[in-house]
């Protein structure tokens, strides 16, 4: 099973998305539900890191500021999973991510035969939940006390 190839996407002149790279985990400024992960995950930067995919993982990049990062892993033959680590600043250039990961994700699903396309989403994190509906992921099922934290998950897939 190949890793997802995805190139650099160019969203706008000052936005864009491109590899993820460990300097872009240093620069992100977390939100509120990010920093609840910190209490709960150690190291949670290399956590993150280590479970990215080598060409399978993005930086949003806005105005030189990492907007959010997020990728897509195979689990196996035809299921693959997405994650997204929202920032601050992804409030101001929400439009374009979306458009920027909506390329991606479709390219991805049409060039490696993906069935099952799935994310979980924290219930009360509406950015991510947003996010996930603008990708055209519908909620599939509750997790109840999912996360690290305790807290209630959506199971979501695209098809």
């Amino acid at each position: 099973m190949g890793l997802i190839q995805i190139p650099e996407f160019r969203m706008s002149s000052d936005e864009h998305i491109i590899p993820l790279r460990y300097e872009h985990l240093s620069r992100m400024r977390f939100n509120d539900d990010t920093k609840e992960y910190l209490k709960y995950i150690p190291n949670y930067i290399d956590y993150v890191w280590d479970n990215s995919a080598d060409g399978s993982s993005w930086a949003a990049l806005g105005r030189n500021k990492v907007v959010a990062i997020f990728g897509i892993r195979m689990l196996w033959t035809g299921l693959a999973e997405m994650w997204m680590v929202p920032t601050l600043d992804i409030d101001r250039h929400a439009i374009s991510l979306v458009r920027g990961a909506k390329v991606i994700t479709d390219s991805a699903i049409n060039d490696y035969d993906i069935k099952r396309l799935q994310i979980c989403v924290k219930v009360e994190n509406d950015t991510a939940f947003k996010f996930a509906k603008a990708l055209r992921f519908e909620v599939e099922s509750i997790m109840r006390k999912f996360g690290p934290e305790g807290a209630d998950y959506y199971m979501m897939a695209r098809f």
